[in-house]
């Protein structure tokens, strides 16, 4: 079994970076809410990264729910993130300071477990009172999931912002939009080019390279893999692989044992947050699977859950490391 590490030597120059049908979210935790995969998306919805300054309103942006908000001089400057994903995001363009409430899953980066904690990452578990004792003047929210606390803040006059990207270009267009929201334009831009770079090195590993099958499993029970509409599964494309389930429609599929022995990955790689660990010798004691390319020789990979399960700037450290492995030959 393989670990990709929280930062590969060889790379160290590029980095400075459901079960009520398994429930992992962008915080890397249990999320309850509806039918989402890791990072809380809803699996059937339409992309909705938010960012665009609609005619006429200089200043104003249109979130992911298609609300207007005008951006104040200089950017917010009291801040609640209920997304770990975006407050790594503000963090890394710069915009920490200005970060006054988050959520207890927001553990990175480490600065951001000093900040006030207004509750958990699903909207049933957001203590409004605590947002507004924070005398917060935006809060970052997540479309899928915060939908019922949006009229309450609206009802204390605190004005809030819906982020929920759905792919690779939604996420880079969200993390200029909250460059644009927290004053931090050039920070933001910053992160996605470095974001980019990286993910020019994953392409330049696996270039010329067959891209092997991959399997991945978000859980074993349910049998639960990634398919063509998760963030997964550009992921893997993007780091050199073939994702064996990236012909299914639905973001997180229910598979069968048999099909993935009918598919014979040559890899398998699965989120480090799952207990008890799996490495080869878990897959090998499901019947048939002893004798799949990937179990036989042990090209069994672990991946940083939070990296890949949140749409921040440590995205593309995923790709990375996973294009390390399968795109860059190491066997």
């Amino acid at each position: 079994m393989r670990v990709l590490s929280e930062s590969m030597k060889k790379y160290t120059r590029f980095f400075a970076v459901l079960s009520a049908v398994v429930v992992f979210s962008v915080c890397g935790g249990p999320s309850p809410e509806k039918d989402r995969g890791p990072s809380g998306r809803d699996a059937d919805s339409g992309g909705r990264a938010a960012g665009l300054t609609p005619a006429g309103s200089p200043g104003a942006l249109t979130d992911a729910l298609g609300r207007t908000f005008t951006v104040p001089p200089g950017g917010a400057e009291r801040i609640v993130s209920l997304s770990p994903a975006v407050t790594e995001i503000l963090f890394a363009a710069g915009a920490g300071e200005r970060v006054v409430g988050v959520t207890e899953y927001c553990d990175y980066p480490p600065e951001a477990r000093e900040r006030v904690s207004v509750g958990g990452f699903a909207g049933a578990t957001v203590s409004v009172e605590r947002i507004a004792a924070l005398e917060s003047d935006l809060v970052i929210v997540s479309a899928d999931m915060h939908g019922r606390i949006l009229g309450l803040l609206e009802d204390i006059g605190i004005p809030s912002f819906a982020l929920e990207p759905r792919n690779f270009d939604d996420v880079f267009a969200a993390i200029r939009t909250v460059g644009i929201l927290s004053g931090c334009r050039a920070g933001a831009e910053e992160t996605v080019q470095i974001m980019e770079g990286k993910l020019g090195d994953a392409a330049l590993l696996r270039s010329g390279k067959e891209r092997p099958a991959v399997y991945w499993e978000l859980s074993e029970d349910p049998l639960i893999s990634a398919g063509k509409d998760s963030f997964v599964n550009e992921a893997l494309e993007r780091a050199g692989g073939r994702n064996i389930f990236g012909d299914l429609d639905a973001a997180w599929p229910l598979v069968s044992a048999e099909e993935v022995l009918l598919r014979r990955p040559e890899w398998i790689l699965t989120g480090d947050d799952r207990r008890p660990v799996p490495d080869a010798a878990f897959f090998a004691r499901r019947p048939g699977w002893a004798d799949i390319p990937a179990v036989r020789e042990g090209r069994v990979v672990l991946v940083n859950a939070g990296r890949l399960y949140r749409y921040g700037p440590r995205l593309a450290d995923a790709v990375l490391e996973i294009a390390a492995v399968i795109g860059g030959g190491e066997r």
